[in-house]
């Protein structure tokens, strides 16, 4: 028989050999549990519903309301394929926000963000659209914070950190995390609060102004209102090879003299990215070249020193008239 659409607490068990084309949207709230595969070889295929709402699609919501709803792929015979579904079919975790449902999918198609049945994300949902058992997909493993972009770079002896946000729901903060031992241990080292609800993209920034010489690695650990986390990827900034960049004087006219500690490619940029000129230095001192800028137009431009171990420190520079 087939499962009540609004299942509270339910368990529901699909162990029959062949495909089962699901043909209806099921939300699983308060502990339910649907179970694929047994001792059958069960195969759960999403098509395409075609629909433009979620009330009418073909999916599998798993309600984020404090309980631990779950879908099971119970052995290796288990198989979900959402290969061919639809905008608003697959399986995602919901959550409820000043009266808003928001939508994450977890697996099947883009786009994967939705605050109500409005697109937020068109990014490609967590999990794929194939998955094989055993496997587990629950209403708490996706935060509402989806991340889009985050880099570390090392400037002028300090870390510079940023990320984007593609979609927002519950937010609450961001805490900042370093590790100098190759992960064995992180300390929070700044937070940053989260804008709480969006669905256009947000910029987010943080500097790091003590980074330690040495190979630091940085995470980001993401924090929704209820408490629940999630980390970013990890990203590794060396600062040691070279210890220190200046740059004199700046504005500069005629000439700029770039004095580093350490081995170095130093290259002159312009603000769209295009090397005007490039020097290497090696010496495990400290060492001053010049470069001349007399024939570059007024405006603003970048040194880049690029040491042995691929760590770079990046300083403004203005030429003037």
């Amino acid at each position: 028989t087939e499962p009540p659409s609004n299942c509270i607490n339910c368990l529901i068990v699909v162990d029959v050999p062949g495909v089962v084309n699901l043909n209806t949207n099921l939300n699983l709230s308060n502990n339910s549990k649907l179970v694929i595969g047994g001792t059958n070889t069960t195969v759960l295929s999403i098509n395409n519903s075609g629909s433009t709402d979620f009330a009418n699609a073909y999916n599998i919501i798993l309600a984020n309301d404090g309980t631990n709803s779950t879908m099971l792929l119970s052995n290796p015979n288990a198989i979900l394929n959402a290969n061919n579904a639809g905008d608003y079919d697959g399986v995602l975790t919901s959550f409820v926000t000043s009266g808003v449902t928001t939508y994450f999918k977890q697996m099947g198609n883009a786009p994967s963000g939705f605050i109500g049945n409005t697109v937020g994300s068109s990014a490609a949902p967590s999990y794929g659209k194939t998955a094989f058992g055993a496997v587990s997909l629950n209403s708490t493993g996706t935060l509402p914070i989806l991340l889009s972009d985050f880099v570390a770079v090392l400037k002028d002896g300090a870390t510079a950190l940023s990320w984007t946000t593609r979609m927002e729901a519950n937010g609450d903060h961001f805490s900042v995390e370093r590790s100098t031992d190759a992960g064995s241990h992180w300390s929070t080292i700044g937070v940053v609060a989260a804008h709480g609800n969006s669905s256009t993209p947000l910029n987010y920034n943080f500097s790091d102004a003590k980074a330690p010489a040495g190979t630091s690695q940085y995470r980001l650990q993401l924090v929704d209102k209820d408490g629940k986390f999630a980390y970013s990827d990890i990203k590794v900034v060396r600062n040691g090879m070279i210890s220190s960049v200046s740059v004199f004087p700046n504005p500069a006219r005629d000439y700029v003299n770039v004095t580093v500690n350490g081995s170095a490619i130093v290259r002159l940029l312009s603000q769209s990215g295009q090397t005007l000129q490039e020097k290497s230095v090696t010496s495990a001192g400290s060492t001053t070249i010049s470069l001349p800028v007399s024939s570059y137009p007024q405006g603003n431009y970048l040194i880049v020193a690029i040491g042995p171990d691929g760590s770079t420190q990046v300083s403004k520079l203005l030429i003037s008239k």
